[in-house]
């Protein structure tokens, strides 16, 4: 009975230390009592830690993981990848908070509260530490042809609002919001403005705001998370779920989103997707 009451004392010490200050006691228990503490002080400061990481979470997705910026999950997109980083805390504070001059990494002091700051600083800690091995290529990569090359940099174009890897994933790069190209089959490339959109839905907001082409992220039974496809770079939104409701067809077409390359480009591009597929 005695050490239970000297454990209970350390809770309600350990639940009260962030918010008083106060000490831990400092005499009056025994080493398993101590430990006990000591413990307990432990697996508060862990769970307080995973509340803040939470939190951090959904900012993340939503200023971060978006199409031209970082991938999902630390992974990359058209900014490096996160996870793995080796960043020490108050690199990742300097950074977030006031962006990279001269680079797409914009500052957030402006954009965020100091509190949502921290979390998202917390989330993306989390992320950090040794990036798993590379697996060891079955045999020597190909070599790119000039063609192909040209394609490849079509693909990625950071400087060309709505580049295929706006909305496509490839070859560890882009932003997988459209289909999987590495996966379909190669015909699909003799055209790049007839693929098939079959993914793209028309949601329609309760309200005011008109109808938009989307992809579905997301949908519960509380929120329905879609990428907005109206403009050049897809946006991600979220929406309470009776507030929109998703049809699922669209008058949007690849076509839309070709324009942007001629067709001696489209036709670039064309090849090192066939070259991707081993053609």
């Amino acid at each position: 009975m005695r050490l239970w009451g000297r454990l209970a004392t350390c809770s309600g010490l350990l639940i009260s230390l962030p918010r008083t200050g106060a000490p831990p006691p400092k005499s009056g228990l025994g080493s398993v009592a101590k430990r006990a503490f000591l413990l307990l002080l432990m697996a508060a400061a862990s769970h307080a830690q995973q509340v803040v990481i939470e939190r951090g979470a959904p900012l993340f997705r939503t200023q971060c993981a978006t199409p031209y910026c970082h991938g999902p999950d630390g992974t990359a997109g058209r900014a490096p990848a996160l996870a793995g980083h080796r960043f020490n805390v108050n690199q990742m504070f300097k950074i977030i908070t006031w962006g990279i001059p001269g680079t797409g990494m914009p500052e957030f002091t402006s954009r965020l509260k100091t509190q949502e700051i921290a979390d998202l600083v917390a989330y993306v800690m989390s992320l950090g530490g040794p990036a798993p091995p590379a697996p060891a290529p079955a045999s020597p990569p190909r070599a790119l042809t000039p063609e192909a090359r040209q394609g490849r940099a079509l693909f990625f174009d950071a400087a060309r609002t709505g580049a295929c890897g706006t909305c496509h994933d490839l070859d560890g790069w882009g932003v997988p919001v459209g289909p999987d190209l590495a996966a379909s089959p190669a015909g699909r490339f003799a055209d790049l403005r007839a693929i098939a959109t079959r993914s793209v839905m028309t949601a329609r907001p309760k309200g005011s705001e008109p109808p938009f082409p989307a992809v579905l992220v997301e949908r519960t039974e509380t929120r329905v998370r879609v990428y907005d496809l109206t403009a050049p770079l897809p946006v991600l939104r979220t929406f309470a779920a009776a507030k929109i409701a998703l049809e699922p067809e669209s008058s949007w077409s690849h076509e839309q989103a070709a324009r942007i390359y001629t067709s001696a480009e489209l036709e670039n591009v064309a090849v090192y997707l066939r070259w991707l597929a081993g053609l």
